[in-house]
C-alpha cells in the first residue's frame, strides 16, 4: 500500500513537471513592427517643378474717346473678336463735321486772299509785310483745318489690334466724357501664364534657357490631359507686396482646339536644370538611407505590400538637398520606401505600414 501511494506521487508529480517544461517552451510571438512609408511618385523631383498659375491676356487695352459726346454706334458684345482697323465705337459727329467745313473754308479763303496778295506784289501795290501777313495765314489756316480733321477722327475708335472684346463698360446712346473707358480689349494671339515664384527658386527660374530641349509645359484646369509649350516672356524683380515671391511670366501662343480665357487656373512644369534628365533618381529624406554595417554598403529598405515583408536594396546617392538625399540608382517609380526606424529592420521582416490616425 505504501508503494502505491509512492507511485501515485511520483506520477503527479512528473504531471506538473511536464506542465510547467510545456508552457515553458512556449514561444511568445514576435510583434509586427509598424514602418512610416514613402512611396516613390516622381522621378527628379528637384529638377521638374510645377507652379500654380493664372492665365492673363498677353496685351490689354481700355479704349475711350479722346472729347466728349453722344455714343450713336456701339453695337458691340463681349467676347466678340475683331481684326485691326475695324470701327469699334462712332460718336454723333455733327458738330465735327461742321467745323471741318468751316475751317475748310477759312483755309480756301486764305488761299485765294495770297493769291491775289503774291499778284499785287509784284506790281508793287501792296508791301512786303502785307504778303508775309497772308503767307502766315495760309498756314494758321492749314493748321485749323488738320486739327478739324482729327477732331472728327476722335469721333470713332478703331481696333489697334486683333483682339477679342472682354469688357463693355457703356451702353449705346449714352453720353461719354473724354477718356472714359468704354471697352477692354484683349489680344488673343498669344496669352501669358502667370506664376509666383519664391526667392529661393527665383534666380533659378529667370535664368531658364529659351534654347533648351525641355520647353516649359502649360496644362489647364479644365483640359489636365493636354500640355502645351510656354517660352519665358519676362519677371518682376520685385517681391509681389504680402509675399516673399516673385512675378515670372510665360508666354505661349493660343490654342486652337480649346477655349482658353483669362483669369482661368493653369499649372506650370519647368525644369530648372534646363535639361532632361536620364537618371531614374529620386529624392527621399535623410532617415531612409541606411549604411550597412557588414560591408558598409548604402541601402533603403523596400516595402512589399503583397508579403507585408521588408527587403534591402542598395543604392548610390547623390546631392544632399533640402528635401533629403538624391537617389541616383537602386529606386523607381512605385517603389514604397520605409523612411522611420530603418536601423531596426532586417530582410525578410514582417511589418505593417503606420496608419495615421486624425490628431495624431
Amino acid at each position: 500500500m505504501k508503494h502505491l501511494a509512492t507511485s501515485l506521487s511520483l506520477l503527479v508529480l512528473t504531471l506538473v513537471l511536464t506542465g510547467c517544461s510545456t508552457e515553458s517552451a512556449e514561444i511568445t510571438p514576435e510583434s509586427v513592427r509598424p514602418v512610416k512609408l514613402l512611396e516613390i511618385t516622381e522621378i527628379n523631383k528637384d529638377a521638374l517643378r510645377s507652379f500654380p498659375a493664372k492665365v492673363a491676356a498677353t496685351k490689354q487695352v481700355e479704349l475711350s474717346f479722346r472729347l466728349s459726346g453722344q455714343l450713336t454706334d456701339f453695337s458691340l458684345v463681349e467676347g466678340q473678336r475683331v481684326n485691326k482697323g475695324d470701327i469699334l465705337a462712332r460718336l454723333d459727329d455733327r458738330d465735327a463735321r461742321n467745323n471741318l467745313l468751316n475751317r475748310e473754308a477759312d483755309h480756301e479763303l486764305a488761299v485765294a486772299d495770297f493769291k491775289r496778295k503774291g499778284e499785287l506784289l509784284r506790281r508793287e501795290l501792296i508791301s512786303q509785310a502785307d504778303y508775309d501777313l497772308a503767307k502766315a495765314q495760309i498756314k494758321s489756316a492749314a493748321a485749323n483745318l488738320a486739327s478739324a480733321q482729327d477732331q472728327l477722327s476722335y469721333t470713332i475708335i478703331k481696333a489697334p489690334f486683333n483682339g477679342t472684346v472682354a469688357k463693355r463698360s457703356i451702353e449705346n446712346y449714352q453720353i461719354v466724357q473724354a477718356n472714359q473707358a468704354i471697352l477692354i480689349l484683349q489680344k488673343d494671339s498669344f496669352i501669358d501664364v502667370v506664376i509666383q515664384v519664391p526667392e529661393s527658386l527665383a534666380s533659378q527660374v529667370t535664368r531658364f534657357n529659351p534654347n533648351a530641349p525641355a520647353l516649359p509645359s502649360v496644362t489647364f484646369s479644365n483640359y489636365p490631359q493636354q500640355h502645351y509649350p510656354a517660352r519665358l516672356k519676362e519677371f518682376a524683380t520685385q517681391v509681389t507686396p504680402g509675399t516673399q515671391s516673385y512675378e515670372v511670366v510665360f508666354t505661349l501662343p493660343a490654342p486652337q482646339d480649346i477655349s482658353i480665357l483669362p483669369g482661368m487656373s493653369a499649372e506650370l512644369t519647368i525644369v530648372l536644370s534646363g535639361k532632361v534628365q536620364t537618371s531614374t533618381g529620386a529624392t527621399v529624406p535623410a532617415s531612409a538611407v541606411f549604411k550597412r554595417d557588414l560591408d558598409g554598403k548604402t541601402i533603403i529598405w523596400t516595402y512589399n505590400p503583397d508579403t507585408g515583408l521588408v527587403k534591402s536594396q542598395e543604392v548610390s546617392l547623390g546631392n544632399v538637398t533640402t528635401n533629403g538625399i538624391e537617389v541616383l540608382d537602386g529606386i523607381k517609380i512605385g517603389d514604397k520606401v520605409v523612411v522611420a526606424g530603418v536601423q531596426y529592420l532586417r530582410d525578410d521582416m514582417q511589418v505593417k505600414p503606420l496608419r495615421w490616425q486624425r490628431g495624431v
